[in-house]
């Protein structure tokens, strides 16, 4: 059959010409709310500059008062000063801006240029936002400084707990999880201190905070001149580092725990599902007015029908045309799609109107396809066999080829991130793997794969007596396909052995009995009909009676 994707671009068409109209508030220049929000940054610059004003005298009153001596050094040092003059330059960039980028786009009006608009908005709020927390920072900070001075006791003590949390937790990995991970898997040891670097690393930076909380407390405590800036930094960096100690033990764990787990998910099946609505228009030929009736038939079709029904040139499908005598019942029904009518098991004058009507038209009003996959799922060596799951069309079509095959799989000791997209025979990942089973010969010396006990599902899956992986093929595939590409193999005569066009998959009893087998699917590589009905039109004749 041929396969048409003219369907999922004119859908996509009209969702962007539906966003482009709420943008542009159907036509008429730029949406009055997004105006309105522009328009008020000139208020919002001016209300800027006068809080930077505001919060400049109130430093500038704070800065002569006899609380500020004990801070003035590090105010100095740091130039709080100059945040007022930075926050004041970002003021005149943020007129700038909307002089030379906004309000020229505002003044244009172009419902087109809504995106533009929304676009230096926000940037130059930004900007305001900026501004704004240059001139808190002075005041900010000198309330930070005193504070660490006024319980600087307080600060050191919780200092020294939030360090010693870190290090417990950190050292509770290390012996814990990590070593447990190392140990069962020592092949993933650099990958294992990769995800453990972090919190490495947030353990050496508490000891040093924490270094220079004893330190300038010791100088508090003994009365000397004590850098409190360095004091309060650290403890921040404390405060936040145990938070982020935190996070990162429970992703930690999470990770390690992954390593523990296995599953595979296996194609089952696959159908495609086919509707139209088909329309009907009924008048009466003999009235001088018109006055149609309209009903609509739903009906789930075939794949051929489907193509049928859905092709461009198709206009009406069938007619009822007005008799000599009065009423439906002396007209006469035509089919322009000839017995494929017949399957449409409609009664062309069901619900017919008690209104004389004697004629009417027969067509296509829309269409839609849907998409299912079924699978089998496998998970630490239990199994189980979904429902029909609904997918996408275009995730539909990516997998047509991989019917009978491991869609997804994470053997042991693989991270969830390291799991394995590209299709692949199921159970192909986890050869090699001492968790699953062991190498053994045949008695021609052939290695094979022998599985453990509730492993062996892999072997049998397509055909009992069951078949195995041999060497050279798993070597194959984890040389040249894993993390690459899918992975078909390949019959003595150089076609496939795995997938959907597969000889394991058309010649096994279990693949023979399914959905896909039975609708025809194996019969050709191009089974889907998606999108064929894109030309539908949105309506029937368009006159009728006299």
């Amino acid at each position: 059959m041929i396969r048409k994707h003219l369907l999922v671009d004119v859908i996509a068409g009209l969702i962007i010409a539906g966003l482009v109209v709420i943008l542009a508030g159907c036509g008429e220049g730029l949406p009055k709310n997004l105006k309105n929000r522009a328009r008020a940054i000139p208020d919002a610059i001016k209300t800027g500059k006068s809080q930077i004003d505001k919060h400049k005298d109130q430093y500038e009153t704070l800065a002569a008062s006899s609380e500020f001596k004990e801070v003035e050094p590090f105010a100095l040092k740091e130039n709080w000063a100059q945040k007022f003059q930075l926050a004041y330059e970002e003021i005149t960039r943020a007129k700038t801006l909307y002089d030379k980028d906004l309000s020229p786009l505002v003044g244009k009006n172009k419902p087109e240029l809504a995106s533009q608009v929304i676009q230096q908005t926000v940037r130059i709020k930004k900007v305001l936002k900026n501004a704004e927390n240059l001139s808190r920072y002075p005041i900010l900070r000198f309330a930070k400084i005193r504070n660490t001075i006024e319980n600087a006791a307080d600060l050191q003590s919780g200092a020294q707990k939030n360090t010693d949390d870190i290090i417990r937790i950190a050292n509770a990995l290390k012996t814990g999880s990590m070593a447990k991970a190392i140990a069962d898997f020592p092949d993933l040891t650099d990958k294992i201190n990769t995800r453990f670097a972090p919190l490495s690393k947030l353990e050496r930076q508490s000891r040093k905070h924490l270094s220079v909380v004893t330190e300038q407390y010791k100088r508090h405590a003994a009365g000397s001149t004590a850098d409190y800036a360095a004091f309060t930094d650290s403890v921040e960096s404390l405060d936040s580092g145990l938070e982020q100690t935190k996070i990162l033990e429970t992703k930690f764990i999470k990770e390690m725990g992954q390593l523990y787990s296995s599953y595979t998910k296996i194609l089952k099946d696959m159908k495609e599902e086919y509707f139209v609505n088909i329309k009907r228009e009924s008048w009466n030929e003999n009235s001088d007015y018109y006055a149609p009736r309209f009903v609509n038939f739903y009906r789930k079709v075939s794949p051929e029908a489907y193509e049928t029904l859905t092709a461009d040139n198709l206009d009406t499908i069938a007619a009822i045309s007005a008799g000599l005598g009065t009423g439906v019942y002396s007209s006469r029904f035509s089919s322009q799609i000839g017995d494929l009518w017949k399957q449409l098991s409609i009664n062309p004058t069901d619900q017919w109107p008690e209104s004389g009507h004697n004629a009417a038209s027969f067509w296509v009003e829309s269409s839609r396809e849907a998409y299912f996959h079924k699978y089998i799922l496998e998970e630490n060596g239990d199994t189980k066999e979904t429902d029909w799951e609904k997918v996408d069309a275009n995730f539909y079509d990516a997998n047509l080829e991989y019917l009978g095959m491991a869609v997804l799989a994470k053997p042991y000791g693989v991270f969830e991130q390291d799991r394995l997209t590209q299709a692949a025979p199921p159970g192909m990942a986890y050869v090699g793997n001492s968790k699953y089973g062991e190498w053994k010969k045949d008695d021609t010396g052939n290695q094979f794969w022998s599985w453990y006990g509730k492993y062996a599902l892999f072997s049998s899956l397509f055909f009992f007596p069951p078949s195995y992986f041999h060497y050279n093929s798993w070597n194959s595939w984890n040389n040249d396909y894993r993390y690459k590409k899918p992975y078909f193999g390949q019959t003595k005569n150089g076609s496939r052995k795995y997938g959907t066009y597969g000889t394991y998959v058309r010649q096994s009893p279990k693949f023979q009995s399914t959905n896909f087998a039975k609708s025809g699917g194996f019969k050709s590589q191009a089974t889907s009909v998606r999108g064929a009905g894109a030309g539908l039109r949105g309506g029937g004749p368009k006159s009728k009676g006299k």
